[in-house]
């Protein structure tokens, strides 16, 4: 038998890939790289000499700046060190961002959404003719701050939407990023859980984030969000996980943290038979650019 990695190596290089990455976030601001964090970035593949210091290579100054801001990354590595540190503590904490973090987030969602729409009009049959209909009605669940509304609402001109969201101060950050971008009279904002939906048939499309709801929530709101669409009408949800994780680190991670933010951890074919078993039907998974990251679609009966 041969023998395993040492678990005491292994435990270092672990604590170690963490420093390099917090190493690489604070790297983001552009500012001069010090002789010790320029040496470290350079022993990782990450920077190279630069005169008497240090640079970023090319690759990983494009990656920290991103479409999100040279903000974004750094702010993304701290919450995820943050949650790991509170899993590793025994500790369920829950860190309230910053308002501007939220609409930075919730920016970088609606772009996604307006790349999802180009790509479902392609894969998706019909897809291309629904964002044509004149007054189309899109329901965001969960709206956070509202930028997937408005993704749909400049791509279908003349369409409205009603935003749902159980947290007040997420919808007072959407009316006001709604009312910047001049859509605030197109979009109706309710303080209301999904499950408590009692509409029916008033509804073209609706976009259902399984990454914002705990696996209840989804089990009682998938019935309300059929009967309010309206009959061939299309839901659309999203996921990051994959169908087959056994021995992948990556999705075994996602997948603790999800559940221990109480999100639901449905892969797309686990995605697709709760739609069926909840009555939808041509339930349909198309992967996207983003490699980790499959769309799920369905009408309404």
């Amino acid at each position: 038998m041969t023998a395993g990695p040492d678990p005491a190596a292994r435990v270092d290089a672990w604590l170690n890939g963490a420093w390099t990455l917090a190493a690489l976030a604070a790297a983001a601001e552009g500012r001069p790289l010090s002789r010790e964090h320029g040496r470290l970035l350079f022993a990782a593949g990450c920077a190279e000499p630069d005169g008497d210091g240090w640079r970023l290579l090319p690759a990983y100054r494009t990656l920290l700046t991103g479409p999100s801001g040279p903000s974004a990354f750094p702010r993304r590595v701290a919450r995820q060190l943050h949650q790991a540190a509170d899993a590793a503590a025994g500790r369920d904490g829950h860190e309230e961002e910053s308002d501007a973090a939220l609409l930075a987030e919730g920016a970088a969602s609606g772009e996604r959404m307006g790349a999802f729409l180009d790509l479902l009009v392609e894969r998706v049959p019909g897809f291309g003719d629904l964002l044509e209909e004149s007054g189309l009605r899109f329901l965001d669940v969960g709206t956070g701050v509202g930028a997937i509304a408005a993704a749909v609402l400049d791509r279908v001109p003349g369409a409205s939407a009603v935003g749902l969201d159980v947290q007040s101060r997420a919808l007072r950050l959407a009316e006001r990023h709604l009312a910047e971008r001049g859509l605030g009279d197109r979009v109706e904002l309710r303080l209301q859980d999904v499950a408590d939906l009692s509409e029916r048939d008033a509804y073209d499309l609706a976009w259902f984030p399984l990454a914002a709801l705990a696996p209840d929530a989804v089990e009682r709101a998938l019935p309300r969000v059929r009967e309010a669409l309206r009959p061939g009408a299309r839901l659309l949800t999203a996921t990051v996980l994959r169908d087959d994780p056994a021995g992948d680190v990556r999705e075994a991670v996602v997948r603790w943290r999800m559940s221990r933010s109480r999100i639901t951890p449905w892969g797309p074919e686990e995605a697709a038979r709760n739609l069926a078993a909840a009555g939808y039907r041509d339930v349909r998974c198309v992967r996207t650019p983003e490699r980790t990251l499959t769309l799920v679609t369905a009408r309404a009966p």
